[in-house]
């Protein structure tokens, strides 16, 4: 019996160590699979793919850093709108280099922007024989795809990582990539394993999740823009303005034109996700005093769009908060209401002063749907894109003695015009619930 077992305690280990031998060649030739398929398409590619760099002209010295890749043998180069952007703000302070894969820089200006999906085209003077071919994004969920960009001017990578489609609950349209991009390879090519461009690197959120802009955007700018030429002294505000103007005219008539979702918060029902691209959340969070209770609901669309490093836009988001007393009398009731009342969204999109005017408000008493109201319209102006505004409703029920609803909603970079349409249809549909 002893001899046995030992047989089969020997038949045991060499079965195991055989399995772990197999099964470490099969990992081994796996790897060397994928690392082979992704240097391959890095010696094909590289020569196409650039770090551009936006150089201060006072100093010589770079300021902001990205990727660009190379799409026509005419000079045209893709990046991002938010690496260039330095150079588009203050272009008698910047200037557009790009550096190839064996190190010689040339030069670039701006072709044309988008910046609503953070595109540019830049062109330089030189024709090239190596560039990409724009593809399409409509890829299968899981498909392998390769990203290439320079990291922390660390120098040009290629990053494998997973196609895993569009973020449906977006209001622009975004790939989700889960492939590791890091700062600096912003602007760079995302493709798929026959070279064919799918996206560009535009964004992180840590932890392998990435976004891609589709090339289907790229594919539309390129056709406008290949059929321009570099203008010196062009206005690009204006250029920006407008699209700026056209993309919230379009999304605030998708917002009025949409069937809203409807919450209840203490005795009120109130607006809740006005499209898909809307997250509300809800909390009751802690009071000072013990004879006051509170529930709050917070809804934003969560996009923005980037303009500068002290400036963005795009952003809308409002918030609820219900107020009840259990013992406390009116007065001191009153006294915590209207502090809440006081505090108001901090405006953090605009950096400077220079951006923006300071805010104009007007306050007024309104009865609406059968309850009153304090209301207060507050409105400030983008120095540069005078047709755009930043817009705050504030608003509290008046008139119940120990209860009440505070609102606030926050508008960034809209027409006002159309903004006031939007608006008396959001509070139009806030209804006191008996």
């Amino acid at each position: 019996m002893k001899q046995v077992n030992m047989n089969i305690k020997l038949a045991l280990k060499i079965y195991f160590s055989t399995f772990y031998v197999a099964l470490t060649l099969a990992a081994t030739s796996f790897a060397l699979d994928i690392t082979d398929e992704a240097k391959d398409l890095y010696i094909e590619n590289r020569n196409s793919v650039y770090q551009v760099q936006i150089v201060n002209v006072a100093t010589g010295k770079k300021s902001t850093i990205g990727s660009g890749f190379q799409i026509s043998k005419d000079g045209h180069i893709a990046t991002n709108y938010h690496v260039v952007s330095l150079a588009i703000n203050s272009p008698e302070s910047y200037r557009v280099e790009f550096i190839k894969s064996d190190d010689t820089v040339g030069s670039a200006k701006i072709l044309d922007i988008d910046i609503v999906h953070d595109l540019a085209i830049i062109k330089s003077d030189s024709a090239e024989s190596s560039f990409f071919i724009l593809g399409n994004s409509d890829i299968e969920k899981g498909t392998k795809i390769f990203s290439m960009g320079n990291p922390h001017d660390l120098g040009m990578t290629i990053v494998e990582g997973t196609y895993n489609g569009l973020m449906k609950e977006s209001l622009y349209k975004k790939i989700l990539f889960s492939g590791s991009l890091n700062p600096g390879m912003s602007g760079g090519p995302a493709f798929n394993r026959n070279g064919e461009i799918i996206g560009i690197n535009v964004s992180t959120a840590g932890n392998q999740i990435s976004f891609l802009v589709p090339v289907e955007f790229l594919s539309e700018l390129f056709e406008i823009a290949k059929t321009k030429s570099v203008t010196k002294n062009l206005s690009w505000d204006n250029i920006i303005e407008r699209q700026l103007s056209k993309n919230q005219n379009d999304y605030l008539n998708k917002i009025l034109s949409s069937e809203w979702k409807y919450l209840s918060i203490g005795k009120v029902s109130v607006p809740g996700e006005l499209t898909s691209a809307f997250k509300c959340w809800g909390s009751t969070p802690e009071v000072q005093f013990d004879l006051i209770k509170s529930a709050d609901i917070y809804c934003s669309n969560e996009d923005s769009l980037f303009l500068s490093s002290n400036l963005w836009t795009g952003e809308m988001l409002f918030r609820y908060k219900w107020l009840y007393s259990t013992g406390l009398n009116t007065f001191r009731f009153y006294n915590i209401y209207e502090n809440q009342f006081k505090e108001k969204y901090d405006y953090p999109n605009a950096g400077n002063k220079s951006d923006v005017t300071n805010f104009k408000c007007q306050t007024e008493f309104v009865n609406i749907n059968g309850m009153n109201w304090k209301v207060g319209l507050c409105s400030r102006n983008y120095k540069k894109y005078r047709s755009l505004y930043d817009i705050n409703l504030s608003m509290s029920s008046v008139g119940e003695k120990m209860e009440g609803l505070i609102v606030e909603l926050v508008a960034l970079g809209v027409n006002k015009t159309k903004a006031l349409d939007f608006i008396y249809k959001f509070i139009g549909n806030i209804k006191w619930q008996e």
